[in-house]
């Protein structure tokens, strides 16, 4: 713009110069919106041929103004003085500017805008490979589905699809181990703990005694992580059937505790059983053996992580549902109880376990329509399983 403004004044200003004359002296009109001043000098003297410019033609910002000369033959000179409006020029310069200002974050905005919907259009099969990914896990492991083009996201989902399946094969070989593991590591435990149960130990000493018993719950305890994996392994299998009975959780209650008396014994810990209400009705319909798995690990938990010399407190209650909470002591903080029921999560402060029985707990009480949550209050921590009907 302001080379074409320059190169209209000095155009104009040489028209006016060529189509000047002094012999005989020919002066050209100005038309519209044009100003200037023609001086002769014929170094005797100065003399003004033509002058309109305005009184203002030194204010820069309202006029451009050019000098331009030229020499006639019959000597002297001719020097024109031509004068534009600027008002236009700087308003044009001015509406640009406004121009760009907008021009540039809205274009900005449209490329940005328009790049992100291209690059989630074509992005759509990446996203949607991702999203099936995710709800892929071991115990339920499910093809994706391939793209119809043979682009990179095809060959991307198949290669995927063939980690998924090598997955699973080893994954099923896994539990094909554990389970044959289980089942064979079963039988030669418990025919030893049958064996030490009904050794005479009335004519052995006490520190003969004292051994039976710590080996009787060595074998008891591992029996427990024995049964912990075979219930891994039909769980990862989805070999689980849950038959439903009638169950007295009173009863069921009573009858395992009593298999923690020599345990609650060495650690110096006794039980408090409660019913509510004392006369209450504590049947419920659920898997016998799957109730009896979690009420196990439940005790057994309450036990293990109780401290010494305390009392571990047992309720079973009947109001609008019915269920049973363990509660025991505990030394240590524990911020989110919930987390326990993760699978392989325990306690780093016991070595014994891997902790499998929240977590196969977990698993049982869905299957039975009860639900298992954790808490901790005021030094204590409680573990409640609750039976949808009442």
């Amino acid at each position: 713009m302001d080379k074409s403004f320059a190169l209209q004044l000095k155009s104009s200003a040489y028209n006016i110069l060529q189509r000047t004359d002094i012999d005989p002296i020919a002066v050209p009109l100005p038309k519209n919106g044009e100003f200037f001043r023609i001086i002769y000098d014929n170094k005797a003297k100065k003399s003004q041929l033509f002058d309109n410019l305005p009184k203002n033609v030194s204010d820069k910002e309202k006029w451009r103004l050019i000098s331009v000369k030229k020499y006639p033959e019959n000597g002297g000179s001719i020097s024109v003085d031509f004068a534009l409006s600027a008002e236009q020029y700087y308003s044009g310069i001015q509406k640009l500017k406004r121009l760009l200002y907008i021009y540039l974050p809205v274009a900005f905005l449209v490329a940005f805008l328009g790049g992100y919907l291209l690059s989630w259009f074509l992005l759509r099969p990446l996203r949607r490979i991702i999203s099936n990914a995710n709800k892929v896990d071991l115990e339920h492991i499910k093809l994706l589905s391939e793209p119809r083009s043979k682009d990179e996201f095809y060959h991307l989902t198949d290669a995927l699809n063939r980690m998924l399946l090598r997955i699973d094969e080893q994954a099923k070989q896994q539990t094909t181990f554990f389970t044959m593991a289980s089942h064979e590591l079963r039988t030669p435990i418990s025919n030893m703990l049958t064996e030490l149960q009904v050794f005479n130990q009335d004519f052995l000493d006490l520190d003969a005694k004292k051994l039976l018993d710590n080996q009787e719950l060595e074998v008891k305890r591992t029996k427990g992580l024995v049964d912990n994996f075979l219930w891994m392994s039909q769980i990862k299998s989805s070999n689980i059937l849950t038959k439903k009975s009638k169950i007295d959780l009173a009863e069921m209650v009573l009858e395992l505790s009593e298999g923690f008396r020599k345990q609650l014994t060495i650690n110096h810990q006794r039980f408090k059983i409660d019913f509510s209400p004392v006369d209450g009705d504590f049947s419920i319909s659920a898997d016998k053996n799957q109730v009896e798995v979690i009420i196990k690990n439940l005790i057994s938990n309450s036990i293990k992580y109780g401290e010494t010399n305390t009392t571990i407190d047992i309720k079973i209650f009947q109001n609008q549902k019915k269920g049973i909470i363990v509660s025991n002591s505990i030394s240590q903080i524990i911020t989110d109880p919930e987390k326990l029921k993760g699978q392989f999560l325990r306690d780093s402060s016991h070595k014994e376990g891997f902790g499998l029985g929240l977590w196969i707990s977990e698993i049982l009480s869905e299957k039975n329509n009860a639900r298992l949550s954790l808490d901790t209050l005021d030094k204590r921590f409680y573990a409640m399983l609750q039976f949808d009907e009442f």
